[in-house]
């Protein structure tokens, strides 16, 4: 049990040391922007293998703690709106199922011990009614999509309410993602009241769906602590 415990901690510490390598010294930190991510995502857009090589990039970004948010942007911006949802949707399932398994793989004690108050309070947020909570976190915009999977993974959450809370929550942020990139993009070539009319709109209503998700967390926290 020692020994196991041990080998999960040392592989924690390795994977940190990895991440901050890979930031440092690669030059992925110079494609954590919408128009080198954009320009990449445009080079497989006539491959055949364009989804398996979509979903590839995401499982990446969940393991190196990549934004996905600038994923969800390339998507759009580059396969479409209809196809960029479906993509951006797919991927990020992929991506929180890995990592689920590998926060379940590492176990609380490991990533605690490493990660510190920050990982504790994600994994108590969402062992406070697994599903419900999963799906309110994942709806909040800049919540820290890998960060969550891992606590996920090592809470005692069942893996198909986390899947499932997953795929509830992800559907408002890909949706106003893949709308408001859409629209952004029409107003370039195509300026007109419509166009901002409903990007002002996608954007006021993903504002106000992350101040509900506040709320309904708040109270779910006040009512686990009761």
């Amino acid at each position: 049990m020692a020994a196991r415990t041990a080998t999960r901690l040392a592989a924690v510490a390795l994977a940190l040391v990895l991440l901050v390598l890979v930031w440092g010294f690669t030059p992925i930190s110079h494609l954590a922007h919408p128009e080198a991510v954009t320009a990449a995502m445009g080079a497989v857009v006539a491959s055949p293998w364009r989804f398996a090589i979509v979903l590839g990039c995401y499982l990446v970004a969940g393991i190196i703690v990549f934004p996905v948010l600038l994923l969800m942007f390339a998507c759009a911006a580059v396969f479409g709106p209809v196809a960029g949802f479906a993509y951006s949707t797919a991927g990020l399932l992929a991506s929180a199922a890995l990592n689920y398994g590998i926060g379940a793989w590492f176990g609380r004690g490991a990533l605690e011990n490493r990660l510190g108050p920050r990982f504790e309070a994600a994994r108590l947020a969402l062992m406070q009614r697994g599903l419900t909570t999963t799906a309110v976190v994942r709806a909040i915009p800049g919540s820290p999509f890998a960060l969550v999977s891992v606590a996920a993974g090592a809470s005692d959450i069942r893996f198909l309410d986390y899947l499932v809370g997953t795929a509830i929550g992800i559907m408002v942020p890909v949706t106003v993602m893949t709308v408001a990139t859409d629209q952004a993009l029409r107003l370039l070539t195509e300026p007109s009241a419509s166009h901002v009319a409903l990007l002002v709109g996608v954007i006021v209503l993903w504002i106000g769906v992350a101040f509900g998700a506040q709320v309904v967390l708040e109270k779910i926290a006040r009512g686990q602590g009761r």
